[in-house]
């Protein structure tokens, strides 16, 4: 029922920021999910940041070659991209009250996943940030401050009379989001006082146009799937970062139309992807999308 409904919501959540301005409405059913049984597949299916699946790369084969025995801890030696692990160990070790697994940041969250009886490796970032796929280490402040900031800011300042669910019941991409989409607002509206004032000397205009181009980095890695609806809502955040980069490419000072034109499509894949986080962090999503959509 909640795959079916993924697929509405998907068709329907880019006009959802006409309706709820810069962010919008949501819920999450936790009792619902089986993050367990998907979180080793999630990145097979998912593009949250075009890394979510990927062969075995040739540094596998040299891992015979180890010559230190603590050698397999570094997330990336011998030219590997993360730390390799087993869905069972994974489960075991961080998996949570609700099925979901989170590695913390300071324990390698990029993680290369294999699978029983299956040659695959599946790269996932198991953290609740955004994280360079290379170091494991956040691309966006990750501190407490900004959780307190940017969780109510998505939840009861936008939508004061839904009830919603807590910070720990949040999947680990909803989290990220919440951080990430909170300094993409405040980038925006920076960028948007730069062209009003037709001013782009300043630091944080330079600073905002840093962390859009960081973000559309390939290496920039999204919380692998854990819920279905993470599907959706990694879909529009690749759109949004997509759109944040090229804005980045832009140098206002020597094509300001293209660059103006290149904000309003920043500004509408960026709220897109708000309003849907509203959406999912509150109790009744799926009320809500049809009191809005319709069943």
């Amino acid at each position: 029922m909640r795959w079916n409904h993924r697929i509405k919501m998907f068709t329907a959540i880019f006009s959802l920021a006409a309706i709820l301005t810069a962010c919008g409405g949501g819920a999450k059913d936790a009792t619902t999910n089986q993050p367990a049984q998907e979180a080793g597949t999630a990145s097979n299916t998912l593009d949250t940041s075009k890394t979510g699946t990927t062969a075995a790369d040739s540094g596998d084969k040299d891992s015979t070659d180890t010559t230190t025995a603590d050698a397999n801890d570094s997330a990336s030696e011998e030219g590997k991209i993360g730390l390799d692990s087993t869905l069972e160990e994974l489960k075991q070790k961080y998996a949570d009250k609700l099925g979901y697994i989170r590695v913390p940041l300071n324990d390698h969250p990029v993680r290369r996943v294999s699978e029983e009886g299956s040659k695959n490796i599946n790269i996932a970032n198991y953290s609740d940030a955004v994280v360079g796929m290379n170091t494991g280490i956040p691309i966006h402040s990750d501190s407490q401050r900004l959780i307190d900031d940017a969780f109510p800011f998505f939840t009861t300042v936008q939508v004061p009379d839904v009830s919603y669910i807590t910070w720990e019941e949040a999947t680990n991409l909803e989290r990220a989001m919440v951080k990430t989409l909170f300094i993409s607002r405040e980038g925006l509206l920076i960028t948007e006082d730069a062209m009003n004032n037709k001013d782009y000397s300043s630091k944080s205009f330079q600073d905002s146009m840093d962390f859009f181009e960081v973000t559309a980095k390939f290496e920039s890695m999204a919380p692998v799937a854990q819920h279905p609806y993470d599907i959706t809502l990694s879909q529009l955040y690749d759109k949004a970062r997509d759109s944040w980069g090229r804005l980045a490419a832009i140098d206002p000072s020597q094509d300001e139309a293209a660059f103006a034109e290149m904000y309003k499509t920043a500004r509408t894949d960026a709220n897109n992807a708000m309003g849907l986080l509203n959406i999912l962090l509150s109790t009744n999503e799926e009320e809500r999308m049809e009191e809005t959509y319709g069943k």
